[in-house]
């Protein structure tokens, strides 16, 4: 974990410098990304999602996600809301610092079923504030590494955690 740390303070730094924001800043509508964090954290969990700008500092960003894990498959949609920040950078979104919920919908099934019971399933929410730095590299390449804390309700089970996740995607 230490090192996933060092790994996403590094990747910030050098992006920050690729980054340099310039006098003329190009407002883009919008960025299909990916989750790339599941690359290291050793989840089998694939996230596509879809933000677009809703107001000059406000964004939304909608994603579906699926992956398995411990042999259940998992399913996901979620939201979330941007404010941008950008009044300290002078950058327009979808570039520069963010903060905003998300709320995700997650529904799990087991991949083995037996005769009495058939497949055991679980359904549950999870809800994130979340706060990042979205990096236009070359005006094209979108990254967005984030943090926050975040609740699971899942099962009847309440979970509490830090969410950490690095986002890769194109803006256009």
């Amino acid at each position: 974990m230490k090192y996933y740390f060092t790994a996403v303070a590094l990747l910030i730094m050098g992006c920050s410098i690729l980054t340099a924001q310039n006098k003329e800043d190009k407002a883009k509508s919008g960025v299909i990304k990916t989750e790339i964090s599941t690359l290291v954290s050793g989840f089998n969990f694939y996230q596509l999602g879809y933000e677009f700008n809703i107001q000059e500092k406000n964004s939304l960003q909608i994603g579906v996600g699926f992956g398995t894990q411990d042999e259940i498959n998992v399913y996901a949609l979620n939201i979330q809301s941007r404010f941008y920040l950008n009044s300290w950078t002078n950058s327009k979104p979808p570039r520069g610092f963010h903060i905003g919920p998300r709320v995700a919908v997650i529904y799990g099934e087991s991949n083995h079923s037996s005769l009495y019971t058939g497949k055991q399933t679980a359904f549950g929410f999870e809800l994130d504030g979340l706060f990042g730095y979205q990096f236009l590299i070359g005006d094209i390449v979108a990254l967005d590494p984030y943090v926050g804390p975040g609740v699971a309700i899942f099962n009847n089970q309440t979970q509490f955690g830090l969410i950490l996740g690095v986002t890769l995607g194109v803006a256009f």
